[in-house]
């Protein structure tokens, strides 16, 4: 017993210096993106406007932690904290993905379970989670969502529903994409082991999330009527089915699917699939029906963006659906390990390969291009705006014409610009001011579009403007 604690614990430092690696971008350099400057100017400004809009978005719990939070909240290096405790927060679910694994004696041997639990924190979801302040709590959601099928199908009796029922509602409370990884642990507990399928523990456990989802519909709806006599259109129930089916192919699949290259080229996914198939093969021979359950479980993880009018297939919000087709793709890529004579070697080369990916596609897709955006619109302000103007500054913005600054344009967040949002400016424009001591003021919505100008004492900074200067 004392070795076993001894080893898990020498593996455990393994994950936290293998992450803290991977993921050292983050916290090493300091900078913002999109909805952590209007968190940074409403945490200087209005905290309790954070709360509302997370109550409106049905997620009251996250709302919570970040009006705590809000409060040490000042300037651009702070937002540093935020990642942090989101990388502490992975760390700790590498260490619980390995646990749950070796109980349910999934795989052949540790050096597996190592590399599995290590590889699959590596993932885009969980770059975006890390890279961007305001997600930090996300990790956590899928931390509580294990902990709601651990208790589930561990404790005996109403104790065990009761507390995977409140687990899973905090999960949901959170983030609902994140809450659907509860299923991906019953995945891993029922497909990927020997164990003979049971038929009411797997009813249990579609009723307990099928719970989860009725929570966060009443998050979503019922409480922000409750206190704001409001609801945002996002969380509306869609009507075009057949269309968010075929969606669901080209968006949320093909992106699960392309696993660590967030280019989403063809050929990743043809190899992709390739390893994918075999590592279904592998699961068949469990039982063919571990297969079809396979299918359901990935399927059922994207229910509520399936069942909603928004069709973004963000990296955030497929995460679910990310770690089972990365599972199976990781077994596949296994089995065809075994076969080759270096095996060892290549093993270890997998999370080596996945967290330089990590690294790169951060310091490319996040802190660079952010701390260069921002550069560029504090050398603007400064030059055009005098240091004793006391009048308001505004912001004329046309998205459709903005420049890339960005090394390389992939999907979802990776190389987006702040600035090419309007609820961003005002953050950024706050900064500046003081940072540079400057004396403008800004007006609730500082954005222009189009030709339109301002009235009074006042001056407008250009995006096109500004982002031509690079």
């Amino acid at each position: 017993m004392t070795n076993i604690v001894c080893n898990n614990f020498k593996i455990y430092v393994l994950f936290a210096v293998a992450l803290l690696a991977s993921y050292s971008p983050v916290f090493l350099s300091s900078y913002a993106f999109s909805d952590d400057w209007y968190y940074l100017f409403s945490s200087q400004t209005d905290p309790a406007s954070i709360f509302k809009w997370d109550v409106l978005s049905g997620r009251p719990a996250y709302g919570g932690l970040r009006y705590l939070l809000s409060f040490f909240i000042s300037s651009v290096d702070s937002l540093i904290l935020l990642r942090l405790l989101s990388v502490s927060s992975l760390i700790i679910l590498c260490c619980y993905f390995y646990k749950f694994i070796s109980v349910s004696n999934i795989l052949k041997n540790t050096l597996q379970r190592v590399i599995f639990s290590l590889t699959i924190c590596l993932l885009p979801s969980f770059q975006v989670f890390n890279s961007w302040s305001v997600c930090f709590p996300f990790v956590s959601s899928i931390i509580l969502a294990g902990l709601s099928y651990s208790a589930l199908t561990t404790l005996r009796g109403v104790s065990g529903v009761m507390l995977s029922a409140l687990l899973i509602t905090f999960s949901f409370a959170i983030y609902q994409p994140t809450a659907m990884c509860f299923l991906f642990f019953a995945f891993l507990d029922t497909c990927l082991t020997s164990k003979k399928i049971e038929k009411k523990k797997l009813i249990r456990t579609f009723a307990m999330i099928f719970f989860g989802m009725l929570m966060a519909l009443v998050l979503a709806k019922a409480i922000p009527l409750l206190l704001f006599s409001e609801t945002l259109s996002r969380s509306n129930i869609t009507i075009d089915l057949i269309g968010k089916i075929k969606w669901f192919f080209v968006e949320p699949l093909k992106n699960a699917i392309c696993n660590f290259d967030t280019g989403r080229k063809a050929l990743s996914i043809i190899i992709s699939l390739g390893f994918i198939l075999i590592g279904l093969k592998n699961i068949s021979e469990n039982g063919k029906e571990k297969v079809f359950l396979s299918f359901l479980f990935a399927i059922a993880a994207m229910t509520p963006n399936l069942l909603v009018t928004e069709s973004w297939a963000a990296y955030r919000t497929i995460s679910a659906l990310s770690l089972i087709t990365t599972s199976c793709f990781l077994i596949g890529l296994f089995f065809v390990i075994d076969k080759i004579k270096y095996s060892v070697f290549i093993y270890l080369l997998l999370p080596v390969a996945a967290g330089w990916l990590a690294a790169s596609n951060i310091k490319e897709g996040f802190s660079s291009p952010q701390q260069k955006e921002y550069a560029l619109l504090q050398a603007e302000i400064t030059k055009v705006v005098p240091k004793d103007f006391d009048g308001t500054l505004y912001y004329r913005l046309n998205s459709e014409n903005l420049p890339k600054i960005a090394k390389s344009s992939k999907y979802d967040e990776f190389g987006s610009l702040s600035l090419g949002m309007p609820w961003t400016f005002a953050g950024m424009a706050y900064t500046v001011k003081k940072e540079a001591g400057m004396n403008f003021t800004l007006t609730e919505s500082p954005v222009i579009t189009g030709n339109d100008n301002c009235a009074g004492k006042c001056i407008i900074i250009d995006a096109q403007s500004v982002l031509a200067m690079k």
